[in-house]
């Protein structure tokens, strides 16, 4: 699981060309304002700075298009990075803030929420390869508590740390159709209690979690906005 990219900052010199209306000496309305570090910026200035929609592109290759209040990214935006990965939700005074999901060079998604640049508060993660996915909380960045879905059917649920397993948690198999509690501690897996329980049951808590993507639309309803349909060996 690979970090977000580093935000991109927009230029904030106040000398740059502008293609535009100009009152006052101060640039106002829609237009084109190129700056002397080879930054450009098509879209609506007002009282001498970025406000309202626009496409800011960056001499490195990102760009992002979407909303600004006061020269910060604001409310809704797309951001795309210089390593091809792409960002698209919310923002707030130049970060990652509320719901978004964020698309990783090697296929990962994480769609959820967001504080501060980090993935905070309910989101899924969806690792490509192989293919499972973190569904829970997150607290700056990191998978605290929730279940980890694996393609073949099997579940665990749990807490974590450092986005690993550690502490209290069960697994579900669901090819053998029974549960495991135990506990992950200093990295090593402490079997308790094991009991049956039908893959009927463990299927049901599986598509609660993660849809699988040969469901109908209809098993999709009443989804979180975080749930990633899943592909299910």
């Amino acid at each position: 699981m690979s970090d977000e990219e580093e935000e991109e900052l927009e230029e904030l010199e106040k000398v740059f060309s502008w293609s535009g209306v100009i009152v006052d000496f101060v640039p106002i309305g829609m237009g084109i304002a190129g700056y002397v570090n080879g930054d450009t910026f098509e879209g609506v200035y007002l009282d001498g700075k970025r406000n309202g929609l626009g496409k800011y592109i960056f001499k490195n290759g990102a760009n992002y298009e979407g909303n600004y209040s006061q020269n910060q990214k604001s409310g809704m935006g797309t951001m795309n990075y210089p390593d091809k990965s792409i960002y698209q939700g919310s923002w707030f005074q130049d970060k990652r803030h509320g719901e978004g999901q964020y698309t990783y060079p090697n296929g990962d998604i994480y769609k959820g929420q967001w504080k501060d640049n980090k993935r905070d508060g309910v989101g899924t993660y969806h690792f490509q390869n192989p293919i499972s996915q973190f569904v829970g909380d997150w607290l700056k960045g990191g998978f605290t508590k929730g279940t980890w879905l694996f393609a073949n059917g099997d579940i665990y649920e749990g807490t974590f740390a450092k986005n690993k397993p550690d502490g209290q948690g069960k697994f579900m198999f669901f090819k053998s159709k029974g549960t495991t509690q135990g506990k992950f501690e200093k990295g090593r897996w402490i079997i308790g209690n094991t009991s049956m329980t039908p893959a009927k049951i463990i299927l049901q808590y599986m598509l609660k979690a993660s849809p699988s993507i040969f469901a109908s639309s209809n098993n999709r309803l009443n989804q979180p906005s975080s749930v990633i349909p899943m592909r299910f060996l």
